[in-house]
């Protein structure tokens, strides 16, 4: 047994396009005909290019003009020279910086060698006067010792060659070396540094003037660059491309006729280059409807659009449900989808989805459901109407009787069994899932159990089991 919810829409292309073009001027060529099939990239039209070409002159040559006295800007020699003057300037600078860097490290190198001389000079002075006392107080003396050449060592540690007065000497000459290294290398480079800021300020001075010309002359180059772009994008798109394979549905000009934002602009008829004719039914139908606002109509199927193509190879059907019965729609639910223009003819789909918002249809909400055919046929023909039934249950071995046995009383269930006498006895049950024909029976009676219809009796019979006139047995 199953259950399904059912609403009618109109049927519609997967891909639907309207295609036109983006200014107004005349058709000059159609390469198609409403109802041919066309391939994605292929040509479709083109409009008269005379003057998108003519305006995409006038821009390049206004770019190249306004490019011209940017140029001139830019390559004046005045500034030209006092970047450079300034580069050169600065490299100076790096350059007594490096030196300074250079000297300070030599200066203290020989310093530190200094300090090392002076410090074993020290230590060679400390070493002869050490001997010299020893000498001069002997632990046990007898008479008194000859010390000179303690002493001549005492006297050449302290002042002789490489002695601590000469360490001394030499040390502070180098420490004085590089005090005053480093306060020539800061006041080359503060001269250098200045002349960077001196070269900076005559940069700035002389292009003072000349930078905001050139930023303005910039944007002027930019505005015209971005309208050679545009112009060449307009030029370009006087040729209308297919952008997907498909069916051209309808095709609202012809040539000679003004398009795009122009008007005036014929339908023309499935086919062939006649136009639809604006007398008789399709006339009538117009004066009535919204034809006016640009929306389609019987004698201007596409609207407003120069041209509509559809992909005819998968179709989809957006039906409105009632809220009671979108409840129970759901994605990637099995459909069986209907057409009253082809009573015979029957396809299968698949709910996409379901808009999360309900609508107001003539006060009563309802959720839109779109639904995809799994496959199509070639009598399938945008906006024929369809009728949707999505299978939101589905039962199978179950025991069920025919809804038309069902009596609802007080809350319960009940169906008529035949008593001793013939005449009818309500045997109450317990229902389970309510389907489109029969209900589903989880207690209370039993496969093959005869009861009775109004006017008639059949069995309870299972799933797809029918029931006949007169008594029949439940099916399980």
């Amino acid at each position: 047994m199953s259950t399904k919810v059912s609403a009618s829409g109109a049927l519609a292309a997967v891909a639907s396009q309207n295609l036109g073009f983006a200014q107004a001027a005349q058709l000059v060529e159609l390469s198609v005909k409403v109802g041919d099939t066309v391939r994605a990239g292929q040509v479709l039209a083109r409009e008269d290019p005379f003057s998108f070409q003519q305006l995409l002159n006038q821009q390049v040559a206004q770019l190249n003009q306004q490019q011209a006295i940017l140029d001139r800007l830019v390559r004046s020699p005045t500034v030209h020279g006092d970047h450079r003057s300034v580069d050169q300037a600065e490299k100076i600078l790096s350059a007594t910086k490096n030196n300074g860097d250079a000297t300070h490290n030599r200066d203290q190198n020989a310093v530190f060698r200094a300090r090392q001389s002076l410090n074993f000079a020290q230590q060679q002075l400390q070493v002869a006067r050490q001997a010299l006392y020893t000498c001069e107080h002997p632990a046990m003396p007898v008479m008194k010792p000859d010390c000179s050449s303690q002493q001549t060592q005492v006297d050449t540690a302290y002042g002789g060659t490489g002695g601590v007065l000469q360490a001394k000497t030499t040390y502070d000459t180098a420490k004085h070396t590089l005090d005053v290294d480093d306060t020539t290398a800061r006041i080359n480079e503060e001269t250098a540094r200045n002349s960077v800021v001196t070269a900076r300020n005559t940069f700035n001075s002389d292009s003072s003037d000349k930078a905001p010309s050139i930023a303005a002359q910039a944007a002027l180059v930019a505005n015209g660059r971005a309208l050679v772009a545009n112009a060449q994008r307009d030029l370009d798109n006087t040729v209308l491309y297919a952008p997907v394979s498909g069916s051209i549905s309808s095709i609202t000009g012809a040539v000679g006729e003004y398009v795009g934002n122009g008007s005036g602009t014929s339908a023309l008829a499935p086919g062939t280059d006649a136009s639809i004719p604006g007398v008789g039914a399709a006339a009538t139908s117009d004066q009535s409807s919204a034809s006016a606002t640009g929306a389609p109509s019987a004698t201007r199927p596409g609207g407003s659009s120069f041209m509509v193509i559809n992909n005819i190879n998968t179709f989809q059907v957006v039906v409105p449900f009632e809220e009671s019965d979108a409840a129970k729609v759901a994605p990637n639910q099995k459909v069986e989808v209907t057409f009253d223009a082809l009573p015979d003819l029957t396809r299968d789909g698949t709910v996409l989805s379901i808009a999360p918002g309900g609508v107001d249809i003539s006060g009563v909400t309802n959720y839109y459901a779109t639904i995809l055919l799994t496959d199509s046929d070639p009598r399938l023909k945008t906006g024929q109407t369809a009728e949707a039934g999505v299978l939101v249950a589905d039962l199978e071995n179950v025991l069920v009787v025919p809804n038309s046995a069902v009596i609802k009383q007080g809350g319960r269930s009940f169906v008529n069994t035949p008593g001793p006498d013939g005449k009818p006895v309500q045997a109450p049950f317990q229902p389970g899932l309510v389907g489109d024909d029969n209900t589903q029976v989880l207690s209370g009676l039993t496969e093959g159990q005869e009861i009775q219809l109004p006017q008639a009796q059949v069995s309870a019979n299972p799933s797809g089991g029918g029931g006949g006139g007169g008594g029949g047995r439940g099916g399980g």
